[in-house]
């Protein structure tokens, strides 16, 4: 999958085609991530899709996008054994199969729940496992058009603006939100591409969080990185985790593309960085 083409030009989709999307295209999603990518490999994860007619009406009143919920043609469901670190493991399966359908031309967005469990109840769902994830499949209505980045990595001193159709938030310049050794020492792009890490931090960016908020923060300190998250009180732990796996997979995709293969481990490395109390340090790799 051509990850610096797509992950640009992935969006949120929240209004959808009554259009039906091909059985052959929703079973490749289904079988994607078993041939692909995990952020924790052993931890075991199904895939069921199900179509509008079996979900909407059973779930409005208890998941949606901001309280509301959003009506698709189909839904996505992850559910996961129950291990340590299986939500951001979820939340990097999950956006990696949304990747993939946005390169079949299918549109996604997470939706987000409070109570998995009654989910699986109401939807007749038969696993131990737990509803870890909830994402709405379809074909785009094209209702929004607005400004954003173009981040080509031929063009890194500075952000072009094109007019697409698409929904993505203004994001955080590169050096808001990574620093040199230690907290609030902003890296410059200099630095980042001597080291070989821009395209990878550049794409970091534009990963998806709830509410928009870009939680995360990097510090490069010799040959580690590591990620923060800042927490918010109205935000649960839940999403927290979705969105730090999302960030760990945009990140690990561009490097393992263009230079080395990276893995991430989950947990604080043992320098401390003197972070602010509202982050959390929540992994580290090898750069």
């Amino acid at each position: 999958m051509d990850y610096r083409n797509i992950i640009p030009k992935i969006k949120s989709i929240r209004n959808y085609k009554e259009t039906s999307v091909n059985s052959e295209i929703l079973e490749e999603l289904k079988k994607f991530y078993k041939n692909d990518r995990n952020l924790i490999k052993d931890i075991e994860i199904d895939i069921i899709i199900k179509n509008n007619e079996e979900v909407y009406e059973k779930t409005k009143d208890d998941a949606g996008y901001n309280e509301y919920m959003i009506k698709a043609p189909h839904y996505l469901i992850i559910l996961s054994e129950d291990k340590e670190h299986y939500i951001e493991n979820t939340g990097y399966v999950g956006q990696n199969i949304m990747l993939k359908a946005h390169e079949l031309g299918v549109g996604s967005c997470w939706i987000t729940f409070k109570d998995g469990e009654k989910l699986k109840r109401k939807l007749n769902i038969q696993s131990d496992k737990k509803f870890t994830g909830f994402i709405s499949l379809g074909y785009d209505d094209n209702k929004n058009k607005v400004v954003y980045e173009n981040v080509s990595e031929y063009n890194p001193s500075r952000a072009e603006v094109d007019i697409v159709e698409d929904n993505t938030s203004p994001r955080r310049a590169l050096r808001d939100f990574v620093y040199m050794k230690k907290w609030g020492e902003n890296a410059e792009a200099d630095e980042l591409i001597n080291r070989g890490l821009f395209n990878g931090l550049n794409m970091a960016r534009l990963a998806p969080s709830s509410r928009n908020r870009q939680p995360w923060r990097f510090i490069v300190d010799d040959d580690v990185l590591v990620l923060a998250l800042q927490s918010d009180s109205y935000i649960d732990k839940y999403e927290e985790k979705i969105d730090a796996g999302i960030v760990m997979l945009y990140f690990e995709v561009i490097i393992d593309s263009t230079i080395f293969d990276l893995s991430w481990q989950l947990g604080k490395p043992n320098k401390k960085y003197d972070i602010p109390e509202d982050f959390t340090i929540v992994g580290y790799c090898n750069v």
